[in-house]
C-alpha cells in the first residue's frame, strides 16, 4: 500500500472548500468493498516525544478539523512541516474526547511524571511531549460510517492491515523508546500484537482505563472514583475496572523518564 503524505493532496485541498473536501472521493487513498480510506493530513511524528496517545483512527469531526487547519496553512504559504504540526494539534482528539482523556491521565498521575501540572498541558504550550496518533491514520469510513475498531476486525482485515503497516508502523521505528497509550481494546489489541512481533516492549503499553469517548461515561466516572460499584448499571463490571487500574497504576509507577 502507498503511504500518501501531504505533497500528494496539497493541490486539492487548496482548490477545494471543506464541504467539497469530505463530502465527495477527492482525497479518497484506498476503497475495498464496504471500507474506504481518506487522506488526513496527519503525516507529521514528534520524534522527541516521551508519550504517545494511540486511537482507531481520525474520525470524520477530527478529519475535518485537521483539513480546515491544513488549508489555512497552506493559504499563508506556510512550509508542509508547519501546516502538519497545526493540522494535527487541530484535529487529533479534538472534541470532548480530549477533556475525558486529561481528566483520566491527571487522576493516574502521568503528569507527575512527566514534571506538567496536568496532561492539558501536552495539548498546549507541552505539546513537544507528547505525538498524538492512530493505528490507522487516514480517516476510515465503513459504508459511510467512523470506523470504530471492530468490525472488521483490524488484525485480521487485510486492507486494514496494510494501514497499520504502510503508516503506523514506521511511527513506531521513530518512537522506539516512548510510551504508548492505547484508546479502547481494538487499539490495545493491536499494540500487544506488535509487542509480540517485538517492535514494541509490553511495559511500553500503559492500557487499563476506559475508552475517553463520551459513550463511556459510567465507566470513566466509576474509573475516576466519582461513582460507586452499587451505583453501576448491569452493563459495567466494577471488578474488570478496579484490575485494569491496578495493573495501569503499576506501571505508571514504574516509569522513569
Amino acid at each position: 500500500m502507498h503511504a500518501y503524505t501531504l505533497a500528494d493532496f496539497s493541490g486539492t485541498i487548496l482548490k477545494h472548500s471543506l464541504d467539497e473536501l469530505t463530502q465527495s472521493e477527492l482525497l479518497l487513498t484506498c476503497k475495498v468493498g464496504n471500507l474506504q480510506s481518506f487522506y488526513t493530513p496527519f503525516d507529521a511524528v514528534n520524534t522527541g516525544a516521551k508519550v504517545v496517545l494511540a486511537g482507531i483512527c481520525p474520525g470524520q469531526a477530527q478529519w475535518r478539523n485537521a483539513l480546515k487547519s491544513a488549508q489555512e496553512g497552506l493559504k499563508q504559504g506556510l512550509p508542509a512541516d508547519a501546516v502538519l504540526r497545526q493540522a494535527k494539534a487541530a484535529g487529533a482528539f479534538s472534541g470532548p474526547i480530549r477533556a475525558n482523556l486529561v481528566k483520566i491521565l491527571d487522576h493516574i498521575g502521568l503528569q507527575h511524571k512527566l514534571g506538567i501540572p496536568s496532561a492539558q498541558a501536552l495539548f498546549d504550550e507541552q505539546q513537544a511531549l507528547v505525538h498524538m496518533t492512530s493505528v490507522l491514520r487516514q480517516c476510515i469510513l465503513v459504508k459511510g460510517k467512523n470506523y470504530a475498531g471492530s468490525a472488521p476486525s483490524m488484525l485480521r482485515n487485510e486492507f486494514l492491515k496494510q494501514h497499520i503497516e504502510a503508516y503506523f508502523l514506521p511511527e513506531i521505528a521513530q518512537l522506539a523508546s516512548t510510551v504508548y497509550i492505547p484508546f479502547g481494546q481494538s487499539v490495545t489489541e493491536v499494540l500487544y500484537f506488535l509487542s509480540s512481533l517485538g517492535y514494541l516492549r509490553p511495559e511500553q503499553i500503559l492500557d487499563g482505563f476506559p475508552h475517553p469517548s463520551g459513550a463511556n461515561a459510567e465507566r470513566i466516572k466509576y474509573f475516576l472514583g466519582e461513582k460507586n460499584a452499587s451505583e453501576l448499571s448491569a452493563a459495567t463490571n466494577p471488578v474488570l475496572i478496579d484490575q485494569a487500574k491496578l495493573q495501569l497504576l503499576a506501571k505508571i509507577k514504574a516509569l522513569n523518564f
